[in-house]
């Protein structure tokens, strides 16, 4: 009977450790940035109406262009791709705008573990020098007004600490609603860093400049108002004559800016984008600089040749170092991201095939 008993209490404990471990686990929610990105798009409310105000638009073209067959005209045909192109240029904007977010927020969290690191050690220095002032100040080498500083500089860190910590923890709470997901926590995978996708200035622009749907979408209303003319030339009066012809002047002004300011913000996107490969490189030597001081002071320090405090300052210095080096490899994910945009590319290394086709 003993026996018996001592085996399902042995089988309940079992029970409860499996049930245990398998809560833990869907406690932790595992993401890296592509992932982030497809679930933002999925559950995002605004994208989700602006892909089906494009589904819409979809069918209603297809319906004018059978409409069409019937009584062929040019004019009614070109209205219908402009409402096309113009529920696309929506769709395109709303997706932009929700992957750029999720981006910024995903490096936002995925700096933010370095950065409390940093604040923890900064808290450790501080108490450090705090206790170093006050055995000065009991000695007399330093007067009440040092050591009141010191004192407000060890409880700026821990301030700085815990409103750091505070803010991540709604950070990590609004994310992971945005992606539908339950709270838990977060492990995010590290950003990497690889100059794999290679392209000019030259070719950026062009691949804009023919992909723009906001060039497809002027150049459309330029020639619905040149047909407006022509029809005007018929029979019109002179004065609706004039009024037609002030809006092709119009249309075509209009259709030149969109490709000037393309052009220039393409030309933008693409010296940010180089300029933060080039971030990355300086920000890595830098890293190898600090990393080879740091290993340094603490050889000196394991000798007996300088204090902890001076070993401490070098650690926080490395780890600063470091998270600049993350913060340029987080920038350079959006500045390739907004060049891949101007350039109108829709599949990107960010997201997936199925997500961006599925329309």
């Amino acid at each position: 009977m003993m026996r018996r008993n001592f085996l399902m209490i042995f089988l309940l404990m079992i029970m409860l450790v499996g049930l245990s471990l398998s809560v833990v686990a869907a406690d932790t929610i595992q993401l890296d940035l592509k992932t982030a990105v497809n679930l933002a798009l999925e559950n995002n409310l605004d994208f989700q109406i602006a892909k089906l105000q494009l589904d819409k638009s979809r069918l209603e073209y297809k319906k004018q262009k059978a409409s069409n067959l019937l009584r062929p005209s040019h004019y009614n045909e070109l209205q219908a791709e402009t409402g096309l192109n113009s529920a696309e240029n929506t769709y395109q904007n709303t997706r932009n705008q929700v992957i750029n977010n999720t981006i910024s927020q995903y490096n936002n969290l995925w700096l933010a573990d370095l950065d409390l690191k940093i604040k923890n050690k900064n808290v450790e220095l501080e108490k450090m020098r705090l206790e170093e002032a006050q055995a000065q100040y009991e000695i007399g080498d330093i007067g009440s007004v040092d050591l009141l500083d010191q004192e407000n500089a060890y409880k700026d860190a821990q301030f700085n600490l815990e409103n750091a910590r505070d803010e991540y923890q709604q950070s990590v709470k609004e994310f992971i609603s945005n992606l539908a997901k339950k709270n838990g926590e977060l492990k995010l995978a590290d950003l990497t860093y690889e100059e794999s996708w290679q392209v000019t200035e030259e070719e950026a622009i062009e691949t804009a400049l023919n992909n723009s749907v906001a060039m497809r979408l002027t150049g459309e209303k330029l020639e619905l108002a040149r047909i407006d003319l022509e029809r005007a030339g018929v029979s019109a009066a002179e004065l609706d004559k004039k009024i037609k012809g002030k809006a092709v002047a119009i249309a075509e002004l209009e259709q030149e800016q969109t490709r000037e300011d393309l052009i220039t913000s393409t030309q933008q996107s693409y010296y940010q984008f180089k300029q933060a490969a080039k971030k990355i490189s300086l920000t890595g030597e830098r890293l190898t600089g600090a990393e080879e001081k740091y290993k340094l002071r603490k050889e000196q320090f394991g000798a007996g040749l300088i204090t902890r405090i001076e070993v401490l300052e070098y650690e926080v210095n490395m780890l600063q170092a470091r998270y600049n080096h993350l913060v340029a490899i987080a920038d350079y994910y959006l500045k390739e991201q907004a060049l891949r945009q101007k350039m109108g590319l829709k599949s990107g290394v960010l997201v997936d095939e199925t997500t961006e086709n599925e329309q």
